[in-house]
């Protein structure tokens, strides 16, 4: 049943449905599944205005109690008119409105909307269940893409690592390199794989058994792994002080380590540092992760660590992303009885009009078992 006035979805990854006065452009009908779309729209969980990758404006609102995105919208101060002429032909007429008309047009539906009200529940909650099947659907492909692109790059390296060693002399530290890049690979695909899992059955992993665990070796196994993806952003990871004890954990806790540093890679500029400074007195432990990030608004600050939360600019540059990382962090932080902190800095960069500030995430370990430096 068909009741708005603009296009819209009912969901973020559900089917897009045209309006019964604005109908869905052709543009938009062809690509509503390509890989930039299914990001943007995966990412809007908090109510707004948006602008989708294409110009058009987007509006996720609450709607007699359940939240509808509407989209496609031509409107002013809302959607980038140039931009959305690019891609629309010279033959097909949109029409742009007034943002006073817009809101109109809204309120204009809301008395529809009250009186079918029942019958409208019924065919959300209908649509919000398929999609439910649907998104668990997305998530086993897009493990399924990670394992093969992970594959791809390990079959390179083994076929340079062949070629190394048919001509031995020489090589061999191009050869242990190339090892340790299997190594590298290898891990990130377990590490991606234990998190996809984790997103999938988290009650059932935070409950799995502690064993005691090598903190510092836990994070210099995941920098090795992320290497690659912080070399392709010219991103220099420091490695500040030691740490010797060990921590009673899960094996998720290496999936917190991946997490923090995961999203410093992918929300930092290029070329700047991330640093991972230890401080370790006795039987504690305070590691600091801090690095220049997109910063977020005053109203996103409140719900970093609400499931599904993406970033307003974060969506709009089309950052890879579920909105689950600093949730999962938090997670897995508490099942491991590990404190856990997020600080943004008031100062201010700008790059490419974009603006940046320093993100410091801390972890503070207790009641760590104490080892002499030379028994690890």
């Amino acid at each position: 049943m068909n009741l708005f006035p603009f296009s819209y979805r009912i969901t973020a990854g559900g089917d897009l449905m045209t309006g019964i006065l604005f109908k869905t452009p052709k543009y938009c009908c062809s690509n509503k599944n390509n890989p930039k779309c299914r990001r943007f729209y995966q990412g809007l969980k908090t109510l707004g205005v948006y602008k989708c990758p294409y110009g058009f404006g987007v509006e996720v609102l609450d709607w007699a109690g359940k939240n509808i995105i509407f989209t496609c919208l031509n409107v002013e101060k809302i959607s980038d008119h140039n931009l959305i002429r690019k891609h629309l032909k010279s033959s097909e007429f949109y029409p742009r409105i007034s943002l006073l008309e817009y809101n109109r047009y809204k309120e204009s539906f809301i008395s529809i909307i009250n009186e079918n009200k029942h019958s409208f529940d019924i065919s959300v909650n209908n649509t919000i269940e398929t999609e439910k099947i649907k998104e668990t659907k997305e998530l086993l492909e897009n493990t399924i893409h990670e394992i093969r692109k992970l594959n791809t790059q390990l079959k390179s390296v083994t076929t340079k690592l062949t070629g190394a060693l048919s001509n031995l002399k020489n090589r061999t530290d191009y050869i242990e390199a190339l090892n340790l890049d299997v190594y590298s690979i290898a891990n990130l695909m377990t590490i991606r794989l234990d998190t996809y899992d984790l997103e999938v059955n988290p009650k059932l992993n935070l409950e799995t058994g502690k064993k005691p665990i090598a903190i510092y070796k836990k994070i210099e196994k995941v920098y090795k792994c992320l290497r690659g993806e912080s070399q392709k952003k010219n991103l220099n990871i420091k490695l500040e002080g030691q740490s010797h004890n060990l921590f009673n954990a899960n094996n998720l806790i290496e999936i917190a380590f991946f997490i923090i540093l995961d999203n410093a890679i992918k929300y930092s500029p290029k070329n700047r540092d991330i640093v991972i400074s230890f401080a370790e007195v006795e039987d504690q432990l305070q590691i600091q992760f801090k690095n220049i990030g997109l910063r977020p608004s005053d109203e996103e600050k409140k719900s970093l660590f609400n499931r599904g939360q993406r970033g307003k600019i974060a969506i709009e540059q089309d950052i890879e992303g579920r909105g689950l990382g600093l949730y999962l962090l938090h997670q897995i932080c508490a099942s491991n009885n590990v404190e856990l902190s997020l600080e943004i800095g008031s100062d201010n960069y700008y790059e490419n009009g974009l603006r940046y500030s320093p993100f410091i995430i801390q972890l503070y370990f207790y009641n760590m078992s104490i080892v002499e430096n030379n028994a690890i």
